[in-house]
């Protein structure tokens, strides 16, 4: 196992770091950053922030994946009172440390908005009253990963959850809405091709309120399409013709409609799982997935990144381990030059899926969050990302 580039994030409890120390930490990396009264105040954009040559990842398309803060979400305001609770309390820092977008995330079949029953809101709060919230703090919701669960298993939007879908984008301003694995897990091309079927359907009714739909895609839609080859017993195909399950589907689904969310970690995990296939004659091909030209061959199709990276795991079922974005072993660089993702200015929504440190340590997440926005706002400049946001010392 390699180790990320400045060193793992340190352990901190709850008595050893106040709000207003994280604040005053990030200051340091994110312009416009500020507190006043040992509250969050919001950024102000800057003309030389945005600037393309002063900032390969301009500050108005830094996003936070809001699954990151699903801990601080649920947050018991009485058990831990300077940590954020609920949506609002999560926009109000989010926007002190620099985000301008907020991606959002659902598990209940349908956009939903759940959280603390004490916080602000109730435990759902209606789309209409995020938006509120959302402007209050000078936030833009980016997207939303709408899913549902079914049989302990995730599934994505389809034509029965659409309109839903749709109609809360609509309220919140989101120019589009997403979905769970479009293609889960799939590859036989019977099943990949019913998922293009239904997602063509569905963008019909995102044309009608222009508002395209995306899906997200984990490392299972970048293996390689079974279309070939003799069948198994069930009648299924074998074989492969070397395309991977989600080319086929951007490539069979309408374009301007729908997307493709690529995660960066996720992509690398394909890269480091998916390497061969058995073509037709049975003999076995090399292919390696470069995320990059993937995206290189149509920038528009990835409207929004899963900013997400990775310390290098080889002995791993993975091959990667999360981390903050910008702390660990993917050439983010790299990707950004030959994806030529820039033409586009995708939103890069900052997520790491183990923010979240649980009673054991409740303020991992704010430190991974600010950690992650160091990382976008500090890509390709002098100096570099420097460490991560560790323990504090004690407030006196």
């Amino acid at each position: 196992m390699s180790s990320p580039k400045h060193g793992a994030p340190a352990g901190a409890s709850e008595t050893n770091i106040s709000r207003r120390q994280l604040v005053g930490a990030a200051a340091a990396t994110a312009a416009g950053f500020a507190v006043r009264g040992g509250g969050f105040a919001r950024p102000q954009l800057t003309g030389s922030d945005d600037s393309p040559n002063r900032a390969p990842i301009p500050r108005s398309r830094r996003g936070l994946m809001a699954y990151t803060a699903r801990g601080l979400l649920v947050n018991d305001k009485a058990k831990y009172p300077t940590l954020p609770s609920g949506w609002r309390e999560l926009f109000d820092v989010a926007a002190s440390i620099g985000f301008t977008g907020i991606e959002f995330f659902s598990f209940t079949g349908t956009a939903s908005f759940m959280q603390a029953p004490g916080a602000d809101g109730g435990s759902n709060p209606s789309a209409a009253q995020v938006r509120k919230w959302l402007d209050a703090a000078g936030l833009k919701a980016i997207g939303h990963y709408n899913a549902g669960v079914a049989k302990n298993a995730a599934t994505g939007l389809n034509p029965t959850t659409i309109d839903a879908a749709l109609e809360a984008a609509g309220i919140l301003g989101q120019p589009l809405t997403g979905s769970h694995d479009a293609t889960d897990v799939m590859r036989q091309k019977s099943e990949v091709d019913a998922a293009i079927d239904s997602w063509n359907k569905m963008a019909v009714k995102a044309s009608r309120a222009g508002i395209p739909i995306y899906s997200h895609a984990h490392d299972a839609p970048w293996n390689f399409l079974l279309d070939s080859g003799p069948t198994d017993s069930q009648g299924k195909r074998t074989r492969s013709s070397g395309i991977r399950v989600m080319e086929y589907f951007l490539k069979n689904t309408d374009p301007k409609w729908v997307r493709c969310e690529m995660d960066l970690f996720w992509a690398h995990v394909a890269q480091f799982k998916y390497a061969s296939y058995l073509a037709a004659d049975g003999s076995k091909v090399a292919d390696h997935f470069d995320p990059a030209r993937q995206v290189a061959k149509d920038p528009s199709r990835y409207p929004i990144l899963h900013a997400k990276d990775g310390i290098k795991a080889p002995k791993t079922d993975f091959g990667w381990i999360f981390c903050p974005f910008g702390y660990g072993d993917i050439d983010i660089e790299r990707f950004l030059k030959n994806s030529q993702i820039a033409k586009v200015n995708p939103w890069w929504s900052c997520e790491q899926d183990n923010a979240d440190g649980g009673d054991a340590d409740p303020q991992k997440a704010v430190r991974d969050i600010a950690s992650g926005y160091r990382g976008l706002s500090t890509l390709g400049l002098a100096g570099g990302v420097g460490k991560p946001f560790g323990t504090a010392t004690t407030n006196k």
